[in-house]
Parts: structure tokens; C-alpha cells; sequence
């Protein structure tokens, strides 16, 4: 009879265990050479346990005989499955929307300024990186999280959980002073580190944690360029990173040709936890981001876009901090005509790849008045907030909801006095107001979009498997709309938790929808 055993099969495992064990600092088991004697005693005992396996089977076999021929004539088979408590501990936990952080107090948010810093002056980059931690959204729908940020010489993205970028020269020599809290308004209560992807020193003495109130100083040469990751390095890493504690260093080439607009994009995930709370380990375990953002707060450069000029020379540098999520930058409606990514030149490029803690730079021009989306071309995590909007100067604005628009008979929708003024769009819906009183409400809706679209309400959560919208749910439904049309809407609501919705097929999934309150 063939066998799959050998005695080289316990060598390998147990050379695997030595290595395990040497990786966490126990004592490793010791390898025997097997002699000839051992060898047949192993082969015996293979051969004992087939003729026990094959006598089993053969009782086995005989209970199912006996069995069949009974009285019923019947057999029964168990199938074990497994209990709801295992299932249960399967599923996600859901994302805590706006709704549900009533009386929690946090952060108002505020714009994220994209142009990248200039290069301080002096012989010796010198900046003071201090934490904090706050309570913040990280979307304008989800109920806020506490993060964990950095504030840079002074600079701080309270509103959101972006962290500034670090901006120097090639060869520069660059002295950070790190303080974990510097004051009571920064609220540390734990240690943290920072570690500096574009440094060469010693991690054990530059990377170590530190309390809160004190601080560390780190000296480096900034030898190489590109666009590196700082981040904390405090145990759990994947914790603290998911927290926000993750920023962009810029290490210019020398000799870097100047460019009309330099901008800077950090991608970065969350996962939400209770409201007001710390990330949720499990969902950062399990690779389940509920947001995944650039500079720290979903869909701010679609609410809000860059605004650019045509034909100017763009350089755009990215990251992707993660901690887990590959990013695939693409600028909608041009090509990069040189890409920097790692330490390689490309050229004539869609899009580029970045692994966690990965980043580089893109040039391209904008050849036509128009507003040009850029997203992570994993359109699974661009729904969830990292999409934005390059706006040429001269072409429509997609900003601000729009104005009541106007009915058929050309007099202003404004005269019926709409309660809610709502402004669909590419990849979003606005609203002039997201809370109204339970009874007859009207909504004066308009299509700013490109594309068709169509507005809805459903109670929340909405019913949506795999991102297509359950049309039974709705409560009030309007017509689907071309590119500027608008219409009127009426809906008797009760109170409660509802979303305003583009109910066509796939636009919810795509973020065209908002949290929605009735009193």
C-alpha cells in the first residue's frame, strides 16, 4: 500500500518549529537524526493505525446496513451546523451612522488644505510633531470616531483625522522634536511613537514609545527622495494606524523642475467603532473599512473641489497610508505624462499601484475646461469616500446644493416654499438642511449632475444587498432626471431615521445618498 509518510516529514516540521520558536524567543526543540530502528518502528505503527482505521469503517459500514434494513427501512443522517453565536461573531459589525451618536459632542469639520507645504527655511529642517487625540467624523454621514493625529509645527486638521505633510529637500538635514502632548488640550492619555519611513536610523532608540507629557528628538540626513510615510509605531500598530496616526513626508529630488500646483493626497482607512469611541479591532482585522479617505475625511474634494487651471502643469504627490488596502490612483479624463512611484520613472500612465505605506508622485495638464474626478480605482473603496473632484476655473461648479429650481411654468420653485432644497449628483446627494418636523414635507430637487438621476427616500438603515437599493423600501419616490432637470417631491414622513437616495441602479452603492432626520 502507497503512503504519503516519510520520515523527512518530521524533520521539515520540526526545523519549521525551531524557527518559530527562535522568532519568539523560546527554546527550540531538539532535532534527532532518526536511526534505522526508529524508522521500522514508525513504519509499524503506520500499518497498526490503517488496519484500525479499515476495522472502523468496516463497523461503520455495518451499523448503516443494519440500520437500512430495519422496521423503517429508513437512515438518518446528522449534518452539524454551525450555531448562530458563530455566525453571529462572523458578520461586521455595522457602521454607526450619524443617527446614532446622539450626545456625542465632536469636532466641526473643516476643509483640509491640499496645496503641499513649502520647504522651511534654514541650514537644518526643524519641526515639532506633537499628538492628539479628539473626537471627530471622518464622514459627514457616519456617527464620529475618536482619532489619534499628529499636529505639525503648530498645524493641526482638527474636523477631520488627516495629519500634515512633512516637506523637505534631498540631503537636508532634518531635526524632528516629538512630544506626546505638548499641553492638556491635547488630551494623550496613552504612549506613542513615530517612525519615519525616509529616515535611516536606529529603530530601537529613534522609534521607541513615549508617555504622555514627554518628548524625544530624532536627527537624520534625508538622503533619499520620494514621498515616504510617518506613522506610530506603539503596539498594536494596526490600532494606532487605523486611528489616524499616519502622515506624508516629502523628500523633493534634487533638481526637481518647478510646476504651476503642487498638491498632496493622503489615502487612509477607518474603522468605526461606537460612537465617540476608539477603531474597532475587529473590523481592522477583518479588512473591513467603513471609510477609506483622502486627507482624513470622505468626499471632501467632491463637496468641496480643488480648483485648478487648464492647461497648467499639475504634480499631485500620494500615499497610500493604509494600513491594509492597496490604493490604484487614476485622475479621471487625463493621462500622467510621468509617474514617480518607489524610486521608478513611468510615463504615459492611467493609473498607479501603491501597496500600504507606499507613495509617489503624478504629473499631468488638464487640457479642457471641466471638473475631473481622481479616485482609487478600486471602486469598492472609492463608494466609501476616497473620490474627489479637480475643478478647472470657467467650467460648471459642482459644489454648493443649488438653489430651488425652477417648475415647468418657469416661475421659481422657491415661491412653493420647499422644505428641504436637495441637489443630486455625481457620486453624492446635498441637502440645505438634513433635519425637518414629522408631517407633510416637500423636497425641491436638482439634477446638477452629469448623468441621470432620480431622488428617493428610504427609512435607515436602507435595505441595499450588495449596494443595489430594495425599490419596496421607499417611501417617497420622485422621476428620473436628466442633467439639469428639477421637480418637487412631496413625502408625509413620520419621525424617525430616513436617507435621501438616487434610487437609479447602483448610485447608492456609488455614495448618492444622506442621513436624513424627522422630528
Amino acid at each position: 500500500m502507497a503512503t504519503d509518510f516519510h520520515p523527512d516529514t518530521e524533520q521539515t516540521s520540526l526545523a519549521a518549529d525551531i524557527d518559530y520558536h527562535a522568532a519568539e524567543g523560546l527554546d527550540s526543540p531538539e532535532i534527532a537524526p532518526p536511526s534505522d530502528g526508529r524508522v521500522r518502528q514508525e513504519w509499524m505503527m503506520v500499518g497498526i493505525g490503517l488496519a484500525a482505521l479499515l476495522a472502523i469503517l468496516a463497523i461503520v459500514v455495518s451499523v448503516v446496513a443494519f440500520a437500512s434494513s430495519g422496521g423503517s427501512g429508513e437512515t438518518t443522517t446528522v449534518v452539524k451546523h454551525a450555531s448562530a453565536t458563530t455566525a453571529a461573531a462572523a458578520a461586521p459589525a455595522k457602521t454607526p451612522t450619524l443617527a446614532d451618536a446622539k450626545g456625542v459632542a465632536f469636532e466641526k469639520y473643516a476643509k483640509v488644505d491640499p496645496t503641499l507645504p513649502a520647504v522651511p527655511a534654514g541650514a537644518v529642517k526643524r519641526f515639532t510633531v506633537d499628538v492628539f487625540q479628539h473626537v471627530t467624523q471622518v464622514d459627514s454621514t457616519l456617527a464620529p470616531t475618536e482619532a489619534w493625529s499628529y499636529a505639525v509645527n503648530g498645524k493641526a486638521y482638527r474636523g477631520t483625522a488627516a495629519s500634515p505633510p512633512i516637506v523637505v529637500n534631498q540631503g537636508d538635514r532634518v531635526h524632528i522634536t516629538f512630544v506626546n502632548g505638548g499641553s492638556k488640550k491635547m488630551a494623550v492619555n496613552m504612549a506613542h511613537s513615530i517612525d519615519f519611513h525616509s529616515a535611516e536610523v536606529a529603530p530601537n532608540k529613534s522609534y521607541i514609545d513615549v508617555a504622555p507629557g514627554k518628548k524625544l528628538t530624532i536627527d537624520f540626513v534625508a538622503k533619499h527622495p520620494g514621498v515616504f510615510m510617518y506613522h506610530c509605531a506603539t503596539q498594536p500598530v494596526l490600532m494606532h494606524t487605523s486611528a489616524g496616526m499616519m502622515g506624508m513626508m516629502v523628500v523633493k529630488p534634487r533638481n526637481l523642475p518647478p510646476v504651476d500646483k503642487e498638491l498632496w493626497l493622503t489615502q487612509e482607512e477607518f474603522y468605526l467603532g461606537a460612537p465617540g469611541k476608539p477603531a474597532d479591532m475587529a473590523k481592522m482585522a477583518a479588512e473591513t473599512p467603513d471609510v477609506i479617505a483622502f486627507n482624513g475625511y470622505a468626499n471632501q474634494y467632491k463637496a468641496s473641489p480643488i480648483t485648478v487651471r487648464r492647461g497648467e502643469r499639475i504634480r499631485m504627490y500620494v500615499l497610500d497610508a493604509g494600513p491594509s488596502r492597496w490604493s490604484a490612483f487614476h485622475v479621471i479624463g487625463t493621462v500622467f505624462d510621468t509617474t514617480h512611484v518607489e524610486g521608478v520613472v513611468g510615463h504615459d500612465s492611467q493609473t498607479v499601484s501603491f501597496a500600504p505605506s507606499q507613495g509617489g508622485w503624478v504629473e499631468f495638464t488638464l487640457d479642457h475646461e471641466g471638473n475631473y474626478p481622481f479616485v482609487t480605482h478600486s471602486f469598492g473603496d472609492m463608494v466609501k469616500g476616497a473620490a474627489g473632484i479637480l475643478h478647472t476655473t470657467g467650467a460648471p461648479k459642482v459644489a454648493a446644493p443649488a438653489p430651488a429650481p425652477a417648475a415647468a411654468d418657469g416661475h421659481a420653485m422657491g415661491a412653493m416654499k420647499a422644505d428641504v432644497n436637495a441637489t443630486l449628483g455625481e457620486m453624492f446627494v446635498k441637502a440645505d438642511t438634513t433635519s425637518v418636523k414629522a408631517g407633510k414635507v416637500t423636497f425641491a430637487v436638482k439634477n446638477a449632475g452629469g448623468a441621470m438621476h432620480g431622488f428617493g427616500i428610504v427609512a435607515a438603515p436602507a435595505k441595499a444587498p450588495g449596494g443595489m437599493l430594495d425599490p419596496s423600501t421607499l417611501v417617497a419616490k420622485g422621476k428620473e432626471l436628466a442633467a439639469g432637470a428639477g421637480e418637487t417631491v412631496t413625502a408625509q414622513l413620520k419621525p424617525g431615521s430616513y436617507e435621501l437616495v438616487c434610487f437609479l441602479a447602483g448610485h447608492y452603492a456609488a455614495g448618492q445618498k444622506l442621513a436624513f432626520q424627522v422630528k
